[in-house]
């Protein structure tokens, strides 16, 4: 027992004498860093999600200056001493994506696609997009792999992203005009040419970008049930609105000129743009509803034209006989028809 008591003794001194051999204060070891070997398909938005750290932290410790730039086999270290997974991933799991992305002003359809480590056209194949130059302000696209969840209802302080002024960057095709490019967006040429300093709307390129601008869009008037017709009396220069045997309007307007007469029959409505250029006369022509074609000319009621800058054409002179064809409202006769009409609406013209 003895022995025993005289051993203890002896183990309890050699491990005071160790403790008091160390230096008081001395740093503790340095703990290992955690570090992160890239795997393929792996961006560094997802390695960040994993391990609750922000992209550009995880930029800044491994000095990355282009995200979409890491490579498979790729050693990063992860910022923090104690940075761990924000949630321990299996074998089989990945950190989930936002479902969808809100496209922000300036922003392009290669570049959202890089920051979700995707490829432009992985991004548009989700959302059905042909031309990637085609994305809006304020539009949502589908984030492939991500998870659905409800989005949050804007606040007061908050308005909704469809509420804020859109724009968009449009690249010229084959074929298209700045009155068809308009109709597509809801806008107006007058406001495409004015975005983009065009003085000639006849004349864009095939390739040229276009800044595509936001317009208010007309008064919204309730439209009547039924089914609507319209006449147009040379003699008289009055044009009526009718719903089924009704008349709804009846109105004040203006037919061609001697030598440019408006042609007489039954038509019906076969286009409508909100605003369309006249390239033969050099005029905006408002609230545009074309009815038949003229050689190789569409001939169509409308509004008061203009001339690029603003400069009005025909102002007075409705009620007298005084278009190259077409068929004269004031302006406000003119919105009005625009927003109830469809196309198919009959016409005629006698």
């Amino acid at each position: 027992m003895k022995y025993f008591r005289q051993v203890l003794i002896a183990l309890t001194l050699l491990i005071v004498s160790a403790a008091a051999a160390l230096p008081a204060g001395a740093a503790p070891l340095p703990q290992e860093q955690t570090v992160y070997v890239v795997k393929a398909g792996d961006t560094l938005t997802q390695i960040a999600l994993r391990y609750g750290v922000s992209q550009q932290e995880l930029m800044a410790a491994n000095g990355i200056s282009n995200a979409s730039l890491i490579y498979t086999g790729q050693t990063l270290v992860i910022p923090g001493t104690d940075a761990q997974p924000a949630a321990q991933p299996t074998a089989t799991s990945e950190p989930a994506l936002p479902a969808v992305h809100i496209v922000k002003a300036g922003e392009t359809l290669s570049a959202i696609a890089a920051q979700y480590g995707l490829t432009t056209a992985e991004l548009a194949a989700a959302n059905n997009i042909t031309n990637p130059s085609l994305i809006r302000t304020g539009g949502r696209l589908r984030i492939p792999g991500g998870e659905f969840a409800a989005e949050p209802a804007p606040s007061a302080a908050q308005p909704a992203t469809d509420s804020a002024p859109a724009t968009a960057e449009y690249v010229v095709g084959a074929g298209d005009t700045l009155a068809s490019i308009a109709q597509e967006y809801g806008t107006t040429v007058a406001a495409i040419a004015s975005a983009n300093g065009i003085t000639n709307p006849s004349q864009i390129l095939q390739g040229q970008r276009l800044t595509i601008p936001s317009v208010s869009a007309p008064t919204a008037r309730p439209a009547p049930q039924g089914n609507l017709s319209m006449t147009v009396s040379i003699s008289q220069q009055r044009c009526k609105v009718y719903q089924g045997g009704t008349v709804l309007y009846n109105w004040p307007c203006s037919t061609g000129r001697a030598g440019s007469g408006t042609k007489t029959g039954t038509f019906y409505v076969q286009s409508k743009i909100r605003e369309a250029w006249g390239s033969r006369w050099g005029f905006y022509m408002p609230y545009w509803l074309g009815i038949y074609w003229a050689g190789g000319s569409e001939n169509g009621i409308h509004g008061l034209p203009y001339e690029p800058g603003g400069y009005p054409v025909w102002a007075n002179s409705v009620g007298t006989p005084v278009t190259f064809g077409c068929v004269l409202l004031g302006a406000n006769e003119s919105a009005t028809l625009w927003d109830i009409a469809y196309i198919g609406m009959p016409v005629t013209i006698s």
